[in-house]
């Protein structure tokens, strides 16, 4: 039976690569949303600190193509808990769109509901 750390673990990663999947989606803000504690921040480059607490700005800000990429990898993804509520998801970003290459370090900051859901609160990618 595997321990209570790495289903916590395997859960935490699978919202994180679902929030990988939404970000890089055609249509990025709805499925995010869905991922997102009211209050989130989500933090990029070149960008204002992003919220769904304003959602008409929060729309706007991930209009297409705002994260698409032709090849997108993640690499050295890890689950770092603070307690059984929460966890930080740390990780490197390699993509690519055209000739254009982006490369970034990012962190999410995830909280654990009563029902068992993790909510995003903070998101932040750092150029390398």
């Amino acid at each position: 039976m595997p321990a209570m750390n790495d289903w916590l673990r395997d859960d935490l990663l699978g919202k994180e690569n679902d929030l990988c999947t939404a970000l890089t989606s055609a249509n990025p803000a709805p499925a995010v949303l869905k991922l997102c504690a009211p209050d989130a921040a989500l933090m990029f480059p070149n960008m204002d600190i992003i919220s769904p607490e304003d959602q008409e700005a929060f729309h706007d800000a991930m209009q297409p193509p705002f994260h698409r990429f032709d090849d997108y990898q993640v690499e050295d993804m890890r689950a770092h808990f603070i307690g059984l509520m929460g966890g930080v998801v740390t990780y490197k970003i390699k993509a690519s769109r055209g000739k254009e290459k982006y490369r970034a370090t990012a962190s999410s900051t995830w909280n654990q509901g009563a029902d068992g859901e993790w909510l995003l609160v903070a998101h932040s990618e750092t150029p390398l």
